[in-house]
């Protein structure tokens, strides 16, 4: 179990992820999660990739990583991705070591399972989904604890979900991105896959571990399944409010990784930067 203070109030975080904070006129001074951007690179050329990553894409510097998040609470959760974080595995490993004790969360490619460097030792391993993969996920999601499958609403279909309901525990749904790549790959096919999943995702609703990000409960109108007062105990935040992004590639940060607004890095702490955010 994590705790920590944060501006006026009081964070808690169960080893099972249940976060418990207060209700009120709450002011962080730390994000309680920041998406982590620490490479452009990847081989796998998913056409809806909204990072446009490519197989020669920069990467981060471990060094500056560490400057800014060594000293944030243990509780702040870390979630790492790239592109392809792998690809920096070594890195990672020494981030990873001179943070031990933080929340560290690696979301990667079920196509990049076969190179997961188990010196990393995350707190959770995020796993997007690939359908002709799913023995192989099923393998990993064994052997590998705290595991969350990531599918994508319009990309992935609801006949998808439906299949990752029998194999894995825990279900992450994403909102698809029309950033990047996702540009040009939406089309009528994920246009009606949308539809379908906005349709169907009723059904899915208390099995098992299923949670969306802010853009999924968008898309699919998740708030209809709950009383107003189920909703104000269970939803989070919108992006900003207590969470914000990195592009540790680039030097930038941002409200979250769909944002216009992006602000250089420079030498602010990370509470001077979530604060420009949250203004």
């Amino acid at each position: 179990m994590w705790e920590y203070r944060n501006g006026n109030y009081t964070v808690t975080i169960a080893d099972d992820g249940t976060k418990v904070r207060p209700s009120g006129d709450l002011h962080p001074v730390w994000p309680e999660s920041i998406d982590v951007k620490v490479t452009n690179r990847c081989d796998a050329g998913c056409a809806f990739c909204h990072e446009m990553s490519t197989e020669d894409g920069a990467s981060f510097d471990p060094c500056e990583a560490y400057r800014l998040f060594e000293h944030m609470p243990s509780g702040v959760e870390l979630a790492i991705g790239g592109g392809n974080p792998l690809e920096c595995r070594r890195e990672l490993e020494w981030m990873f070591d001179g943070l031990r004790g933080h929340i560290l969360n690696v979301t990667v490619s079920a196509w990049h399972l076969h190179t997961w460097s188990e010196r990393l030792h995350p707190t959770a391993i995020g796993v997007s989904y690939v359908p002709i993969l799913h023995e192989s996920i099923e393998r990993f999601t064994e052997t590998h604890a705290n595991c969350v499958v990531h599918l994508i609403a319009g990309v992935h279909t609801i006949a998808d979900l439906a299949r990752c309901r029998e194999s894995f525990e825990r279900i992450l749904v994403l909102g698809y991105k029309e950033v990047g790549r996702g540009v040009t790959y939406f089309d009528d096919v994920v246009r009606h896959s949308l539809v379908e999943w906005r349709r169907r995702i009723g059904e899915f609703m208390g099995e098992r571990l299923l949670v969306f990000d802010n853009l999924a409960v968008q898309q699919l109108d998740v708030v209809r399944f709950f009383t107003p007062e189920h909703w104000a105990e269970m939803y989070m935040g919108d992006d900003g409010q207590f969470t914000m992004y990195f592009d540790l590639v680039k030097r930038e940060f941002a409200e979250s990784s769909r944002s216009d607004k992006r602000y250089s890095i420079g030498d602010l702490a990370v509470p001077e930067m979530f604060a420009m955010v949250r203004a």
